[in-house]
């Protein structure tokens, strides 16, 4: 059995980053990932905000059990540092049932530099990471996995505003349908803060991030 995620731990230009970053300084995300309805894990997404320095760290735990035998495990750990509303580093470990992978990257001369597993590559300074806790996602075609620190393009469908039941309140949320290295459905609310994820496993099981 194997399961795609994508750290929901995902910028644009400066000041769309600001203003995402500005709704909720400071601030905690926690939402319990599901499979059919049954928790299997969680993602928790960190924001701290010191004077022009903006750290996100993403931390995702995933495990999937069948009869008692886990079936499929994976471990994610994501941070990263924006100044003035641009990324200046990265630093990612994935553990994907196995398969493990090392990303860091960083910023200079209108330059990222990525180290893939030892690989070495440059990307251009505005490059942003493939992050979904920050809206400004939504702008970009182009955007770096932090998995694995390829360059994916991102497509981007708008099916406007619904009404969710978050954590037993109603709330207004935009809709938007995101593909990248695979397809997923987004949920901003109005201060354009991330509220709920959904994909499709390839087995067809639907893996949803809910708060909690």
């Amino acid at each position: 059995m194997r399961l795609r995620f994508l750290a929901v731990g995902m910028l644009a230009l400066s000041a769309a980053f600001s203003s995402a970053a500005q709704a909720d300084p400071g601030s905690t995300m926690r939402f319990a990932v599901m499979r059919n309805n049954a928790r299997i894990g969680t993602t928790t997404i960190q924001l701290q905000r010191d004077g022009r320095t903006t750290t996100v760290q993403t931390v995702t735990h995933v495990e999937v059990k069948i009869a008692f035998v886990t079936a499929y495990r994976f471990d994610q750990t994501e941070t990263e540092r924006w100044v003035d509303g641009r990324l200046a580093a990265l630093h990612s470990s994935t553990d994907d049932n196995g398969t493990f992978h090392r990303v860091t990257a960083s910023s200079a001369n209108n330059k990222i530099t990525v180290d893939a597993d030892g690989k070495i590559t440059e990307v251009a300074g505005t490059t942003i990471p493939a992050s979904l806790w920050n809206p400004a996602l939504l702008d970009r075609k182009m955007a770096l996995n932090p998995q694995d620190g390829s360059v994916v393009p991102i497509a981007v469908v708008d099916h406007g505003v619904e009404h969710l039941v978050v954590q037993g309140d109603k709330e207004r949320a935009h809709h938007y349908s995101i593909t990248s290295t695979f397809p997923e459905d987004v949920w901003y609310n109005d201060r354009r803060k991330l509220v709920k994820v959904q994909l499709k496993g390839p087995d067809g099981s639907i893996i949803q991030y809910q708060p909690g």
